[in-house]
This record gives structure tokens, C-alpha cells and sequence, in this order.
């Protein structure tokens, strides 16, 4: 039944990005631009998703700024990740999706601000997996 809810998920999860897409083309807006601030707090305003991390997908960075990208999950359910320290990340799915971060015991540690935003001196100390909405 999890298979189930999940592929359930992922495709309502696509069908409302599809749509989104399609109005925003419709509409001749694409402009990311971010609110709220990151959760190691570097308030750093983003207006623009980094070129590594396509449209609808959570990335993951070992290095700061957006650099050395280790993973980049756009499905609906908890993926291990293998980043450990320091890093960054950027979420780039549909506007207003928020990702989650859980820890090695699969407890919810931290769950981002709607997207699109980033964290450009994130930390991936204690942190486990990622559900990218």
C-alpha cells in the first residue's frame, strides 16, 4: 500500500508541476525569487536557481554556494543522502513546495521554506535523508 501512496503522490506531484509550468509559460513568467529565511541563516535573497539544479528538483551541494552537487531529488518519499558536513542546498520545485530533512533515525529535523529558495552555507551535519515535497 506505501508503493501505492507513493506513486499516487509523485504523479499528483507531477500533474499540478505540469500545470504550474504550463501557466507560467501561458503567462510569459519563470522568475524565481525567494522569502523567508534558510535554516543556518544566511538571509542571503536568491533571484535565480543555480544551472545545476533543474527545474522541479531539491539539489544537494558538498560545497558551499551551490558547488560539487551530490544529489538532486524531485520524487515524494525519504532518499538517503551521502553529503555529511557543511554544503548547500536549493529547492527548485513548484513554488511554495517545501522539502524535508530527517536525521539518521528518520525523525523530522528541519523542513524548508516553500519553494524557491536556497541555502548557500547550509549544513548537512546530522542529516540523513531528504523528502523533496
Amino acid at each position: 500500500m506505501g508503493h501505492t501512496i507513493s506513486r499516487t503522490r509523485t504523479r499528483r506531484t507531477a500533474l499540478v508541476a505540469g500545470a504550474l509550468l504550463a501557466m507560467s509559460m501561458a503567462a510569459g513568467t519563470a522568475q524565481a525569487t525567494t522569502s523567508a529565511a534558510g535554516q543556518q541563516g544566511s538571509g542571503a535573497r536568491i533571484t535565480a536557481a543555480p544551472a545545476s539544479c533543474p527545474k522541479y528538483y531539491f539539489c544537494g551541494y558538498a560545497g558551499a554556494n551551490y558547488s560539487n552537487l551530490v544529489f538532486k531529488f524531485t520524487d515524494c518519499y525519504l532518499q538517503p543522502i551521502s553529503a555529511r558536513t557543511g554544503g548547500s542546498w536549493y529547492n527548485n520545485q513548484s513554488k511554495g513546495t517545501k522539502a524535508r530533512m530527517y536525521d539518521a533515525h528518520k525523525k523530522l529535523v528541519y523542513t524548508t521554506p516553500g519553494a524557491p529558495y536556497g541555502d548557500p552555507h547550509g549544513n548537512w551535519k546530522g542529516i540523513r535523508y531528504i523528502d523533496a515535497c
